[in-house]
């Protein structure tokens, strides 16, 4: 008993070591990084793809010019379809200029604070950014507002929590996908036609 004892407590240690970051920089730290990174992007993707979708279709949102996610890019830089965001003006986006807007939104919003955690907590002290935490969960005010991380064992609950919808959430863009390639329609169509006629709006309609 003592010795399955000490093996769970060197499993436990092990196990708290790789989740602090202690493996940063090797092969399986790398791979570990890049997962969590996809699980994070995959997570707000997913439903970024389904809320345009769900205002359209089931809330009457005629603002949303093109509201399938696959579509949008096309629509924009084909069909002069203007993103004008829940009918305000003062974000409407225009024809192609809007791509260029977008993506100096994306450099910004998301670039920076990806760049931010990706340099590593001691090269932003000089600027007055201090984080406690690692490269994977940095942590402090600009990455924890809500102070989840501050429990020890909630936080490793949580970190577990994040990384399970995560890979969920990458199963479900690759579901997305393949279903506009298959089907040419939005995740919710397919879902709508399904539960009106599971008989027969299913895969086996198209293989």
């Amino acid at each position: 008993e003592e010795e399955e004892e000490e093996e769970e407590e060197e499993g436990g240690e092990l196990d708290l070591k790789w989740r602090k970051g202690a493996y940063a920089g090797t092969r399986l730290g790398t791979f570990f990084e890049a997962e969590l990174l996809h699980a994070r992007w995959a997570m707000l993707a997913a439903l970024g793809c389904l809320i345009p979708e769900a205002l359209a279709r089931y809330f009457g949102f005629e603002s949303i010019a093109e509201p399938i996610w696959w579509k949008v890019g096309y629509s924009v830089l084909h069909d002069g379809v203007d993103i004008n965001y829940a009918g305000l003006q003062g974000f409407r986006i225009a024809g192609d200029k809007g791509v260029l807007a977008i993506a100096a939104c994306q450099l910004v919003l998301m670039g920076g604070p990806e760049y931010a955690r990706r340099v590593g907590i001691e090269s932003l002290e000089p600027v007055g950014i201090f984080l406690p935490g690692d490269v994977n969960y940095p942590g402090g005010q600009l990455f924890d507002p809500l102070g989840l991380s501050d429990d020890p064992d909630e936080f490793l609950e949580q970190q577990v929590k994040e990384i399970k919808n995560g890979r969920l959430a990458m199963l479900s863009m690759l579901g997305y996908a393949v279903q506009a390639f298959v089907t040419g329609e939005g995740p919710l169509e397919n879902l709508d036609k399904f539960l009106s006629d599971p008989m027969h709006e299913n895969i086996l309609k198209y293989l």
